[in-house]
């Protein structure tokens, strides 16, 4: 993150710098799309890691552990590790009045095979929600 913010940053500044040193923070303010791309290049240019994206439909489980995901495309990954981070698309609903439809951020799908199937797991699965208003 800090070698991104070098590179795509446009503002920078101290924060409490008239206070003391235990209380004085550097805040940065980053070109978004140079940001990004400049995190991507880290990423792709990282040794020994290998991104492949795409949304996880199953969870490979053996003798009670997870090994492994299978994606939308049924390949499989197995590792000793398994990491979800699956943000607001579990099952994810979008409400709109007293209307509701099954939908995630800016028109992303669901993820809903994947909460069927933590739902199936002995794992604590609940939901969180944004209680503000559009007009927000």
């Amino acid at each position: 993150m800090a070698k991104a913010i070098d590179h795509a940053g446009i503002q920078f500044r101290i924060l409490n710098a008239s206070k003391g040193p235990a209380v004085r923070a550097t805040r940065a303010q980053a070109d978004r799309v140079l940001y990004r791309q400049a995190v991507r290049t880290a990423l792709e240019n990282q040794p020994n890691l290998m991104i492949f994206q795409q949304a996880v439909e199953d969870l490979i489980v053996e003798n009670d552990r997870v090994v492994g995901a299978v994606t939308q495309m049924g390949l499989k990954f197995r590792a000793k590790a398994v990491v979800l981070t699956v943000g607001t698309f579990l099952d994810g609903k979008i409400h709109i009045g007293l209307d509701n439809y099954s939908g995630g951020r800016a028109g992303d799908p669901p993820a809903i095979s994947l909460s069927r199937r933590l739902r199936e797991l002995p794992l604590r699965v609940s939901r969180l929600k944004n209680r503000y208003s559009a007009a927000y």
